[in-house]
């Protein structure tokens, strides 16, 4: 029996086990959102109020006082204004009558010219640029002029002044009016009456430095305007006033040289 035993005890232990069950996989669960935290918010039970504190009622006398001071200011700051706006009228009144003038004097050779009178004034405008003197100067102030005749003369106090002087005279563009050169510091300037043509382009010259002195004054006028603060600020009626006398002084100035120029 021994080896029977032997021999089954063998085949069971050489049997085949069996797979085992896999493991069992434990997964871990985890939350995604954090749990709910708790804000507690504290208030206070109790509101905190500042009073205002009003200012105090002026007695009799600070009143007094007060009422004084105000009326002081207000007197002091309307004196200002008045001198401010004499000062801006007075400084575009005498602009306005630098532009008139010129115009008068311009005029006034203009009508001489007109008349075919020889004079010095013809020359009255003429302005000569010399390197010596800053700014441009009166022939006056370069030279002497004369009158021989229908003839006008000029003679300069330097030689080197003939040059500009000539060239001077022929700049000013008067009608009828050509230089000739006689010596180094001696101009000739024959004067013949004016031809009806001449007349009218000496009449259309006057017509436009009238014009332009009307240009100079509404530049004043602009200017005092500003200065004042703007066209509907106070003291611009007094500049206005200004500017009327001095167009209308233009107008009359233009009106009688229009009459010699019909006598003639």
């Amino acid at each position: 029996m021994r080896p029977t035993i032997a021999r089954s005890l063998f085949r069971s232990l050489t049997r085949p086990i069996p797979n085992p069950s896999p493991p069992i996989r434990r997964l871990a669960i985890t939350s995604s959102t954090s749990p709910p935290q708790i804000v507690r918010s504290f208030t206070s039970s109790s509101v905190l109020s500042k009073k205002n504190k009003g200012s105090q009622p002026k007695s009799a006398k600070a009143k007094i006082r007060a009422h004084d001071d105000d009326e002081a200011g207000g007197a002091d700051a309307e004196g200002e204004g008045e001198v401010v706006i004499e000062e801006v009228v007075g400084k575009a009144k005498t602009k306005m009558e630098k532009a008139v003038h010129w115009a008068r004097a311009v005029i006034f050779e203009g009508v001489e010219r007109g008349r075919g009178r020889v004079s010095p004034a013809l020359l009255d405008s003429v302005r000569v640029d010399v390197q010596d003197m800053p700014g441009s100067s009166h022939l006056n102030t370069v030279a002497s002029v004369t009158v021989k005749g229908n003839t006008l003369f000029v003679e300069v106090y330097d030689t080197s002044y003939i040059k500009p002087v000539e060239s001077a005279i022929h700049g000013a563009n008067l009608p009828g009016i050509s230089p000739q050169r006689m010596s180094e510091s001696t101009l000739k300037i024959p004067i013949v009456r004016p031809t009806v043509e001449q007349r009218a382009e000496i009449l259309k010259s006057l017509s436009e430095t009238v014009e332009a002195a009307k240009q100079q004054i509404r530049t004043a006028r602009t200017d005092g305007f500003r200065a004042l603060g703007g066209r509907k600020a106070n003291g611009t009626d007094e500049v206005q006033k200004v500017v009327d006398e001095m167009v209308k002084d233009l107008d009359g100035q233009l009106a009688a040289a229009k009459k010699e120029f019909e006598k003639v």
